[in-house]
């Protein structure tokens, strides 16, 4: 085995080390990365407004006939 393989071998294990630690020891929870100010749902358990905003523009988009699509053929 030539030392640079052991080189990149190490800083893979390290690197996945480091990544398995910060998911393990956060805090994060599916509202942690909400852009929306002022957002409470993560911390009372509440309706996140930018998951509903999204899911509803996603249903709309799905509703429009195929013919509102500009690259229906």
């Amino acid at each position: 085995m030539n030392p640079l393989d052991i080189v990149i071998i190490l800083g893979v294990a390290v690197v996945t080390v480091l990544c398995v630690r910060s998911i393990a020891s956060g805090k994060a929870s599916e509202c942690s990365t909400c852009g929306d100010t002022g957002c409470t749902a993560r911390y009372n358990g509440g309706r996140c407004r930018a998951a509903d905003d999204m899911l509803r523009r996603a249903s709309e988009a799905l509703d429009e006939p195929a013919s509102a699509h500009h690259n229906a053929g």
